[in-house]
């Protein structure tokens, strides 16, 4: 029972420390398993990963869709026009260097561009902005 109870609180401090809903289920899973120690430590070892797998694939999804909060740095990009500044072919898909915000950004778009061409950020995805042509678009 104890060690259940001591790597229960082992992952409760990992997850303090990360804010990133990683070792939670872990730490639930612990805290159940200590009702089932009067069972051999294979039971309770099953316990432990089949509680702390049903409560990530049951929770997670959930808890990540209310805690995550949109950036406003992303809504910030969103819809700025760049200009290209370089293109480099990586196998079938070409990737554009814009400069925005003082930093330089990799970019993709369903459009052909050239250098020097205008485009709109349309979104943001991961670390690569998501380009939109725009003919005699502003800078």
């Amino acid at each position: 029972m104890w060690f259940w109870f001591f790597l229960g609180l082992i992952f409760l401090g990992v997850e303090l420390l990360n804010y990133g809903l990683f070792s939670i289920w872990f730490a639930i899973g612990a805290f159940v398993t200590m009702g089932f120690t009067g069972f051999s430590p294979w039971i309770q070892f099953y316990v432990f990963v089949l509680v702390s797998l049903i409560t990530l694939l049951l929770i997670r999804r959930i808890a990540v869709k209310y805690l995550r909060k949109k950036s406003k740095v992303l809504d910030r990009i969103t819809g700025k026009m760049v200009s290209i500044q370089g293109i480099e072919d990586k196998g079938y898909i070409k990737v554009y260097t814009v400069y925005l915000d003082g930093k330089y950004w990799s970019a993709i778009s369903e459009e052909q561009l050239e250098i020097g061409d205008d485009a709109m950020v349309e979104k943001v995805e991961g670390n690569r902005l998501i380009l939109k042509y725009k003919k005699g678009g502003n800078l």
